[in-house]
């Protein structure tokens, strides 16, 4: 392919990746729309046209006109933050999924070359991978995505659990399916929305001292926020919801592990010993070994 056919390659590539038109990427730069349609289809810009072309693509000519850097030269730190910043916020779930996918296909040894995420997968499919330093785990499917890398302690994830009770109580008011009808009610709403025990009850149909069990619990949790409000009718206490982020993923890797993980695209693990570090765990330095033949034993 000669330079001109790759720079016009490169330029519609890199215009339709951050998801603009001809007319948007010619406002950027001050010129028509015919202008850009030409230099994407027979023409260079004039050479002036060239540095503000690729300000507005947010990369280099060199990028543009497909020439590669010399090992060593490339931040990849910097080419990360650059495509996300300049991604248009609608484009960046995708795009980041694209990484998290093509960085666990990676850990493969046998694939020499970046992996695309497919456009589909026909059952419940993940990515993942367990090594000494790692664990990886990432749904693929397109009605809900997520990616969750955790590295491995040095003295085990179990060292990091100060408040096994607290845990406890956590998991206690998660297994009851009325505070996830609760949460998943309190979560839908705006943020900043204040609502009171008695609406919920109403809306849910759930008992308003359930309601306000529920809701004390996840108070203590730091995962409601009360305000006292004064009404005619006297005092009354409102909640606000904080939307955590943690008690979301919570929630969705129970429902994954619930359905077992059955598919895998791809999955690999190196590691020796798991993630937790106990004394207990691992009493015997050796794993028993069956014995070879006998000389004579038939």
């Amino acid at each position: 392919m000669d330079k001109k056919n790759i720079f016009r390659k490169n330029l519609v590539a890199r215009r339709k990746e951050l998801g603009l038109t001809q007319e948007q990427l010619a406002q950027r730069m001050n010129v028509s729309a015919q202008a850009v349609s030409k230099w994407e289809n027979s023409s260079y810009p004039d050479a002036e046209l060239l540095p503000l072309l690729a300000k507005a693509l947010n990369t280099s000519l060199d990028a543009l006109f497909g020439v590669k850097a010399p090992d060593g030269s490339i931040d990849l730190l910097q080419l990360i933050h650059d495509a996300v910043q300049s991604a248009a916020p609608e484009k960046r779930p995708e795009l980041m999924m694209q990484m998290f996918y093509a960085a666990v296909c990676a850990y493969q040894p046998n694939i020499q070359n970046a992996v695309h995420l497919k456009d589909d997968y026909d059952q419940e499919t993940f990515a993942g991978g367990k090594t000494e330093f790692e664990q990886i785990l990432s749904r693929l499917n397109r009605d809900l995505r997520y990616f969750v890398y955790m590295e491995n302690p040095k003295d085990g994830v179990n060292n990091y659990f100060t408040n096994t009770k607290n845990m406890a109580r956590l998991l206690k008011t998660l297994a009851d399916q009325d505070a996830i009808r609760i949460i998943s009610y309190l979560g839908s709403g705006r943020r900043n929305r204040m609502h009171s025990p008695e609406v919920i009850s109403k809306r849910l149909e759930i008992p308003v001292d359930k309601v306000r069990y529920v809701i004390d619990r996840l108070d203590r949790f730091g995962l409601v926020w009360r305000v006292s409000v004064d009404l005619e009718e006297g005092e009354s206490i409102m909640y606000g919801y904080t939307h955590s982020q943690a008690l979301t993923m919570i929630l969705v890797l129970a429902e994954s592990i619930s359905n077992y993980f059955r598919a895998w695209d791809p999955n690999f693990d190196t590691y020796s010993h798991g993630v937790f570090k106990d004394e207990a765990g691992d009493l015997s330095a050796e794993f028993p070994q069956v014995s070879w033949w006998g000389e004579d034993e038939v």
